[in-house]
């Protein structure tokens, strides 16, 4: 029998080899902690609602001990270290305010850091994520939160292409991870995917999409085939020919889509003048006519930000976490399947929209993956 710490957050010290026992128990803060991650919702701090109830959860499972004394890969540290360093290195250089940004990266770190050494119970984790994208894109329909893009969905979510980055990537999570039933995690699925379509992200239709003929084909392949069909579904986003991004209900988009392209021009102005530590946490933003906006490609935002060894680290990292599930996804794992789905998502999603890849969703990508690793002794086809 293991032994039960008497707290309203802890989880049960078990040995990785009873990890599955452990994480059908349903926790309470992870479960609300989690669901308030998607509620975009500004406070009167320098961080969202969402990132501060983040660095809680953060601060609650640092109190827990690691499940079956797991630690993080070494790779991981290595990648995580040397990116906060990377950054805070190229504000200092730079002389920018990172103040802010540093303090986003580190409460993405202390994600990575609990989740993947099992201190967060992954089902409460899913669970709370399927419980606020069903509420909130449901209040969204019939306009509560907020209705700034009329016709498409948003409310709390915000942007709407935001919302389905945040639909996309966290939606997998839920759909594998609220349940072991498929009756349910169908139930899950359908709204998210009806939410999804609702934001009318092109980007975000073609995330979800891939993320099917992941879960269905790709993650039968081997590492190799698998990483090559992984590469070449994201390469596909980038090499659409516009004629098919233009019908019928993105027909109306030639405006939006003429500003997307200034702005993506000026952002490789931008970048071809930095120096190799990038030009500092904060930067990734353009000015159009004296507007400013936020960078629309993540891969270039991300090298705005700290050079090209910032971009190489981050994808370092969604590499790694990525053929970690390799071999359990071959041998039936469905969890660790949708996990990898979500990696694609992210990296997807890093096409059109700059905040991505130094974003909380992505560290909660990558916790869930080396969360599931630990899993590895417990694969069923089932999931």
């Amino acid at each position: 029998m293991s032994r039960r710490i008497d707290s309203p957050w802890n989880l049960p010290d078990k040995t990785v080899d009873r990890a599955d026992e452990a994480d059908r128990e349903i926790r309470i803060t992870d479960f609300v902690l989690m669901a308030t991650l998607v509620l975009r919702t500004e406070t009167a701090g320098p961080f969202p609602l969402n990132e501060v109830c983040m660095g809680l959860l953060v601060a609650l499972a640092a109190m827990r001990p690691a499940r079956g004394g797991a630690k993080l890969p070494t790779l991981v540290v290595v990648f995580v270290g040397a990116l906060l360093a990377l950054l805070l290195y190229s504000g200092l250089a730079n002389q920018v305010d990172w103040s802010r940004r540093i303090g986003h990266l580190v409460i993405m770190a202390g994600l990575i850091w609990v989740f993947g050494t099992g201190r967060i119970s992954l089902r409460s984790a899913g669970l709370g994520l399927a419980a606020s994208l069903v509420v909130v894109m449901g209040l969204a329909t019939v306009g509560i939160g907020g209705d700034y893009y009329p016709g498409r969905l948003t409310g709390f979510l915000g942007d709407p292409n935001a919302g389905a980055y945040f639909i996309a990537v966290l939606g997998i999570l839920a759909v594998f991870f609220c349940d072991d039933r498929w009756k349910v995690r169908l139930a899950v699925a359908a709204p998210i995917l009806g939410g999804l379509v609702l934001t009318y992200s092109r980007t975000g239709l073609l995330a979800g999409a891939f993320a099917v003929v992941w879960v269905l084909l790709g993650r039968r392949l081997g590492i190799a085939g698998g990483a090559a069909m992984a590469f070449g579904l994201v390469w596909i986003v980038d090499n659409i020919p516009k004629s098919l991004t233009t019908f019928g209900p993105f027909s109306d988009r030639s405006g939006s889509d003429a500003l997307r392209n200034r702005i993506i021009a000026q952002e490789r102005v931008q970048i071809s003048d930095m120096p190799w530590y990038g030009h500092g946490p904060g930067t990734a933003k353009v000015n159009i006519r004296d507007l400013e906006f936020f960078f629309h490609n993540s891969y270039l935002a991300t090298r705005q930000e700290g050079g090209w060894g910032a971009l190489l680290l981050v994808l370092g990292l969604m590499v790694v976490a990525f053929l970690l599930l390799s071999k359990q996804a071959r041998n039936g794992d469905i969890k660790a399947a949708g996990v990898q789905a979500s990696i694609i998502a992210v990296a997807v999603m890093a096409t059109t929209l700059g905040e991505v890849l130094l974003d909380v969703p992505m560290a909660i990508v990558v916790g869930f993956a080396l969360g599931q690793r630990l899993h590895r002794n417990e694969s069923s086809p089932d999931g």
